[in-house]
C-alpha cells in the first residue's frame, strides 16, 4: 500500500489505506474516501489542502461558496506576529448545507489548519457548529474559524 499503488505519495493515503485494510480484515464495513484525506507538501512555505478544490467542486455540479483571505498568525508567546509571511487559507463550503467541501492552506503551519478542517469534514460538522467549538486564542487553529466567520 501507499507509495506503490499510484493513488498517493503521502503518509496521509498510506494510513487511510491501512485502516480500510484492517476494518476489511476484521470484518467492519470501511471505504477509502479520498477527498477527505489530507495532503501536504513540506516545503517553504508549507502547502496543504483537503478535500474537494473549486474546480472539482464545479466539476461536480455542487452549489458553492469560496472564502479565501491571508492571515498573519499570531503565538500564545506575548501575542507576537509568529511568522513575517501571512498565511493563505481557502475554503470552499457548500452553498446550502453549509459543510465545509474543501480547505487550502498555504504558509507556516499549513498542517495543524488543514487536520482541524479534516477533523470537522469527517465528522461532518457544518460550518455553524464548527464556529461553535471555543478554540485557544492566539493559535494557528484560530485562522481556519477566522476564515469561516467571513462566510456568515
Amino acid at each position: 500500500m501507499g507509495d506503490v499503488n499510484g493513488i498517493s505519495l503521502l503518509d496521509s493515503t498510506a494510513y487511510s489505506q491501512a485502516i480500510v485494510a484492517i476494518d476489511s480484515i476484521v470484518g467492519r464495513e470501511s471505504r477509502l474516501e479520498r477527498t477527505r484525506i489530507p495532503r501536504c507538501i513540506h516545503s517553504e512555505p508549507s502547502i496543504a489542502a483537503v478535500g474537494l478544490t473549486e474546480e472539482e467542486a464545479k466539476a461536480q455540479g455542487l452549489e458553492y461558496r469560496v472564502v479565501s483571505d491571508t492571515i498573519r498568525l499570531v503565538s500564545d508567546m506575548e501575542r507576537s506576529i509568529v511568522d513575517p509571511e501571512p498565511t493563505f487559507l481557502k475554503v470552499i463550503i457548500g452553498a446550502r448545507t453549509r459543510d465545509l467541501l474543501g480547505c487550502l492552506v498555504v504558509g507556516d503551519h499549513a498542517a495543524v489548519i488543514v487536520n482541524l478542517a479534516t477533523i470537522a469534514m469527517r465528522s461532518q460538522l457544518t460550518i455553524d457548529q464548527l464556529l461553535q467549538m471555543p478554540l485557544i486564542q492566539p493559535s494557528a487553529s484560530e485562522a481556519l474559524m477566522a476564515i469561516l466567520r467571513k462566510a456568515l
